[in-house]
């Protein structure tokens, strides 16, 4: 799996400027404002969220076209907008249980390497100096190696499966837990939590058209990225719940007194 992200890596220097820098300033900005503001954007935020739950059922369900998944987000945009607290919720417990697996699937799984790399398609025509890789090309590399690495984990999951399903549980117990006791602070993490992922990404595109070796780099330095990411995690949260306070409650309404009461 690590040689297809850096195999990506060495396509991605080659993307056409316009797919890479530009777009990458506008996720580094959004993500900005998600990992800072996220409890005051809760709708946008409700929106995002159901959308990204719909496309992601109908990825799981099968292969439609754009047309079909722009609906099917739209749908999902406009129930999490209608209910934000409730699709958020949801979204962030689908999201820590996916993040455990994650850390399952890296420590406790196991794939064989040889067999995953016969998989995995090349580009050979792109692998000449000087090559510069259009905006449809970028999608579909893009696709395909996102595609393979989530197949990869999705198996590396499958060989640890007692150890998978304990922690999902677990991890969707306590998620939900804090869900329905503290929501304003779930609500507040899972923000800062994907407004951070935004703002890595933005931030790998942009090292991606420098020509920035990342996956090399970042595999040698686990440990400090990921203090790095619990501060990020940490200062947003607190941000947020700072900036956005709980709206005080309202005084209740005293009854006028009636006509002919004694004074």
């Amino acid at each position: 799996m690590y040689e297809a992200i850096e195999y990506y890596q060495s396509l991605a220097a080659k993307f056409d400027s316009r797919v890479m820098f530009v777009p990458g300033m506008a996720v580094v900005a959004v993500g900005l404002c998600i990992w800072l503001a996220g409890l005051r954007w809760r709708k946008v935020l409700g929106a995002t969220a159901g959308g990204i739950i719909f496309a992601a059922i109908a990825l799981c369900l099968g292969d439609y076209g754009c047309v079909m998944m722009l609906i099917v987000s739209i749908i999902g945009m406009t129930v999490g907008t209608l209910v934000e607290k409730f699709t958020l919720g949801i979204f962030g417990v689908v999201m820590i249980v996916v993040f455990v697996l994650i850390i399952v699937a890296s420590v406790c799984g196991h794939v064989n390497a040889e067999s995953a790399a016969q998989n995995y398609t090349r580009w050979p025509q792109y692998e000449q100096p000087g090559v510069v890789i259009g905006c449809s090309q970028c999608i579909e590399i893009t696709r395909t190696t996102g595609r393979f690495v989530l197949s990869a984990m999705i198996e590396n999951i499958k060989s640890a499966s007692l150890i998978s399903i304990g922690a999902a549980v677990l991890a969707m117990l306590l998620a939900g837990f804090a869900a329905v006791v503290m929501p304003r602070v779930f609500i507040a993490i899972i923000s800062s939590s994907l407004g951070s992922a935004v703002i890595f990404a933005g931030l790998i595109m942009l090292l991606f058209y420098k020509g920035f070796r990342l996956v090399s780099y970042i595999s040698g330095k686990v440990p400090i990225y990921a203090i790095i990411v619990f501060v990020m995690l940490v200062f947003g949260t607190m941000v947020q719940l700072v900036l956005s306070p709980p709206a005080a409650e309202q005084p209740p309404k005293t009854s006028p007194e009636k006509n002919g009461d004694k004074k």
